[in-house]
């Protein structure tokens, strides 16, 4: 074999090299790129948030501001919109795992959850506030009075309203509860005194159920802000949901989903 055709090969195999690194190249920048960008926006809920993101045991349909949110996200982004559930504990890790691309789930935006996540603009500010039964407007009548209570408070594990419990209440007796229907039905039965959690969600279970004697206490208790976040690697998505956010307060969108959804 010649010397000339010896150098052609080696050139031939060095070209072909390189363009099987190309390819190589190119799938693992596809295989990258975010699901919404591929056509699926995989929205991470807990859907047990009456009026803002709920699954009707009946039919299995997931519903509320937040839904719709997603819904209208999705169509924007030119994305068929894919709910993934979650157990709310699970939901900033499955995040970081970029096994789902957003969480749209009443997540409040606390100060080490920033750390973890990027939080979109703001879309509602809430209070913590505390239910009670029928009777418990004397038993708490400011919120001091639930500050320095010793009787059991009910709460949503992981929630802000867990940190406030544990942080703020500290001569009350703690219960834990996996849901916020679980721990309604424990406050119905009488075995908590109090269940502190988001005031848009216990406005929904005083109206469902103020006949049986659930009352809301009109104490706010903090004042915090709910926002969608997306993963801190992925600047491009929490551009397009702010520019959403915005778009949809200047025409009014997001004042008439509140509407709808949240008691007065």
């Amino acid at each position: 074999m010649s010397e000339n055709t010896t150098t052609k090969k080696i050139i031939s195999a060095l070209c072909g090299c390189l363009l099987l690194s190309l390819a190589g190249c190119s799938l693992n920048e596809r295989s990258a790129r975010p699901s919404w960008e591929e056509g699926v926006l995989r929205v991470g809920v807990t859907p047990n948030y009456p009026c803002l993101i709920h699954k009707a045991p009946e039919t299995g349909l997931i519903s509320g501001f937040e839904a719709e949110c997603a819904a209208l996200l999705a169509k924007r982004l030119h994305s068929r919109l894919q709910f993934v559930e979650l157990e709310w504990e699970e939901q900033i890790p499955a995040l970081e795992r970029k096994e789902v691309d957003i969480i749209m789930s009443a997540m409040s935006i606390t100060e080490m959850r920033k750390l973890q996540v990027a939080f979109s603009a703001p879309y509602l500010t809430i209070s913590q506030m505390a239910l009670t039964t029928k009777g418990g407007e004397e038993q708490f009548p400011s919120a001091q009075a639930i500050l320095t209570t010793n009787k059991a408070i009910g709460v949503e594990k992981g929630t802000t309203g867990d940190v406030f419990v544990q942080r703020y209440c500290l001569t009350a007796e703690p219960f834990f509860f996996s849901s916020p229907d679980a721990a309604v039905q424990a406050l119905r039965d009488k075995r908590i005194d109090l269940f502190i959690d988001d005031g848009p969600v216990l406005a929904a279970y005083a109206a469902e159920y103020g006949a049986e004697g659930l009352v809301l206490l009109q104490t706010p208790l903090t004042s915090e802000e709910l926002a969608w976040a997306v993963h801190r690697d992925d600047p491009a998505l929490l551009k397009a949901v702010n520019s959403a956010l915005d778009t949809w307060k200047k025409e009014g969108t997001l004042q008439s989903l509140l509407k709808k959804w949240l008691p007065k």
